[in-house]
């Protein structure tokens, strides 16, 4: 599942195994804690991701566990990932050209549907595969949309899954990430025949920040994020440095936001100046630890699996000026228990922006308990118990009412004019004050 970056990150333990995957073959046992993936020690769960996005059918595949005190190295060789399959539903993966490689992309429609709406899904942080076991949460919402004749697309990053050849995710900055969603669009729209007028951007996480900016060039009938962010990224990841553990582990918040407090300089050194890792820590050698609690450094480029100029790209993101250029219906989903997300403000401000600007286009809802990856958690304070209890957040189960909640706004946005057709509020000229 998309995560951003998180003061949770550390040597992930394992909640689910899926059967017949490379993990279950190589013996990895749910409670194991992976601490090297590939020969390289595990920072965070966003390293396992990226390790597992290199491998390709076949190849030598090596994990290294933790498990009753032991360390267990698991050797084996990489599966292949079982083709997707929906019930009533016709399944299309093709491929989209994209500097010089090809992206695995995937349609599910519903059989015999004749011009149906879609959902294009724009998933988040990580480099991981975007297709999904049938336990989850992607084909959980797909399978409710599905039910209610509702097309599902999406693409994989590039490098990622079956996607050959081109920029590898990994490597890639911002741009690259979101031209490469661009191109998908395009190839929806034309080869696959899904005139704007029918797509919906569903832009998860992440991708509830490059869904905005590709609707602000070419307007589809609707934009809908879940667990996303508004303010700038720099912003942001304080706040996550200072609330989350709280928020999930239950420590003293007090404490948390003098800790936090302490990290502002090297937030302000690697975002606003840009700095890389290494001319951060030549300037301080006592701030690689920081570097490595705030961003999952791996001691080179790499940052939470992703090249450190990603993140950094991420600050630079003008996200509100790209609500207000989205002349598309606007739903903010915001899950009740989502501690990544954070807060509901963000979600809020959203649909507040698109409504003053196109009024009655923007809606914000709220799905009671649940979590940052559309699972039914309980709410803040179940969570916490729970996480005290187990040592790590719980893994929850796909939540049916983010589905309907989608499902339910994408009908209701087909049955009224497309808002790129309607007149925006006339916004009076700014007055400047002589100084």
């Amino acid at each position: 599942m998309a995560t951003p970056p998180s003061a949770l990150q550390g040597p992930p333990i394992v909640d689910r195994v899926l059967p017949g995957q490379t993990a279950e073959r190589l013996g990895v046992r749910q409670g194991d804690r992976i601490i090297a993936a590939g020969g390289r020690p595990v920072a965070t769960g966003e390293d396992v991701v990226a390790y597992a996005a290199t491998l390709l059918t076949g190849d030598p595949a090596e994990l290294q566990v933790q498990r009753a005190g032991k360390v267990l190295r698991l050797r084996g060789k990489a599966l292949s990932r079982p083709y997707e399959r929906f019930d009533g539903a016709e399944v299309t993966y093709g491929a989209v050209s994209f500097r010089g490689g090809l992206l695995r992309d995937v349609l599910v429609t519903l059989a015999g549907a004749t011009r149906p709406p879609v959902v294009y899904l724009i998933q988040g942080f990580t480099c991981s595969t975007v297709e999904s076991p049938p336990q989850g949460a992607y084909h959980r919402l797909g399978e409710a949309l599905i039910r209610r004749g509702i097309a599902f697309y999406r693409v994989e990053k590039p490098g990622v899954g079956d996607s050959r050849g081109g920029p590898r995710c990994v490597d890639t900055g911002y741009d690259v990430e979101l031209d490469a969603f661009r191109t998908a669009y395009r190839h929806l729209t034309g080869t696959l025949g899904f005139d704007a007028d029918r797509v919906f951007m569903l832009g998860h996480s992440l991708g509830g920040l490059e869904a905005p900016m590709l609707a602000a060039e070419t307007p589809p009938r609707g934009v809908a994020v879940y667990g996303t962010v508004l303010r700038n990224w720099a912003d942001y990841h304080h706040d996550v440095d200072v609330y989350q553990n709280y928020l999930t582990a239950g420590t003293d918040p007090a404490a948390e936001a003098e800790r936090a407090e302490r990290n502002r300089d090297t937030i302000r050194a690697f975002y606003f100046d840009r700095l890389s890792p290494a001319e951060i820590t030549a300037r301080d050698p006592a701030a690689a630890q920081g570097l490595r609690d705030l961003f999952g450094w791996d001691g080179g480029e790499n940052m939470f699996g992703r090249h450190f100029s990603f993140l950094q790209d991420l600050s630079r993101q003008k996200l509100v000026d790209a609500w207000r250029k989205t002349r598309s219906n606007v739903l903010a989903l915001y899950g009740e228990t989502d501690v990544v997300a954070l807060f509901d403000s963000d979600h809020k401000m959203i649909a507040d922006i698109a409504d003053f600007h196109r009024p009655g286009s923007g809606r914000y809802v709220e799905i009671a308990g649940t979590d940052h990856g559309m699972s039914i958690v309980g709410n803040r304070r179940e969570l916490r118990e729970k996480t005290i209890a187990a040592g790590s957040p719980p893994a929850g189960e796909f939540n049916p009412k983010v589905a309907e909640a989608l499902a339910a706004w994408v009908e209701e946005s087909m049955k009224t004019p497309p808002v790129r057709t309607l007149p925006e509020r006339t916004m009076p000229a700014a007055t400047i004050a002589a100084q």
